[in-house]
């Protein structure tokens, strides 16, 4: 007995420590990072859905122009910055899932995400100093946003071909449609910076990001370790 009960002891240690490898990553590579990437997320992509109601004209009476400024900078730049977080979360969770086509689009997002907050820094400083839209942060948003169109595109097809949750389908699906679409509109509205012209611009992105950061909590307490295994 006494001489067993060391090699008894050893084989439960070797049988815990394997199971808590397996399951540690599930608990701490997963949860802590998924879980404020998907609130950055959600909350960027929530003041994207939300913006163009600054365009409306019954808001334009309320606001002040330094509280334009300030609506513009919380609404757009900070909101850029939310979805960078969420974007880098999620591709770091699902980057061996998606493959190459995701990683494509991933990389192209971000990028664009950048020069969207490059530009529109850009264009808030203008503003501040000569309270008008330039032309070059004009042509600088638009490029930004085609180029996150492309991206979306990529991201989404390859989110619609690995994920099957109900969130992250129709988010894969905003992504690969209704961002391109919404360029559309915003071609439509012309180079008016009125509610349509930003309604194409940020709306179906951002919805899409409220999709996704559900997705994400939600999986949060579903992963498994072959997630991070693999």
């Amino acid at each position: 007995m006494a001489v067993r009960r060391p090699a008894t002891r050893g084989r439960e240690r070797l049988t815990s420590s394997s199971w808590t490898g397996a399951s540690q990553p599930r608990m701490i590579g997963f949860s802590h990072p998924t879980r404020w990437s998907a609130w950055a997320g959600m909350l960027g992509g929530l003041l994207w859905a939300l913006f163009p109601l600054g365009e409306l004209p019954v808001v334009h009476l309320v606001l002040t122009p330094e509280g334009s400024l300030a609506y513009y900078g919380l609404g757009n730049l900070c909101a850029a910055l939310l979805l960078l977080i969420g974007l880098k979360g999620f591709h770091a969770i699902h980057r061996r899932s998606y493959g190459w086509l995701g990683s494509v689009g991933f990389s192209v997002s971000f990028v664009a995400l950048v020069l969207v907050f490059v530009a529109g820094a850009f264009e808030m400083t203008n503003m501040a100093f000569t309270s008008a839209e330039s032309t070059v942060g004009y042509l600088a948003l638009i490029m930004s946003f085609l180029l996150l169109a492309c991206g979306s595109v990529l991201l989404g097809l390859a989110i619609t071909g690995v994920l099957y949750d109900l969130a992250s389908y129709l988010a894969g699906l905003l992504l690969a449609n209704g961002v391109p679409l919404g360029l559309l509109v915003v071609f439509m509205a012309g180079a008016a910076w009125d509610f349509y012209f930003w309604v194409g611009l940020t709306a179906p992105y951002g919805v899409a990001w409220l999709l996704l950061g559900y997705a994400l909590l939600s999986a949060r307490g579903t992963a498994t370790p072959s997630s991070h295994l693999n």
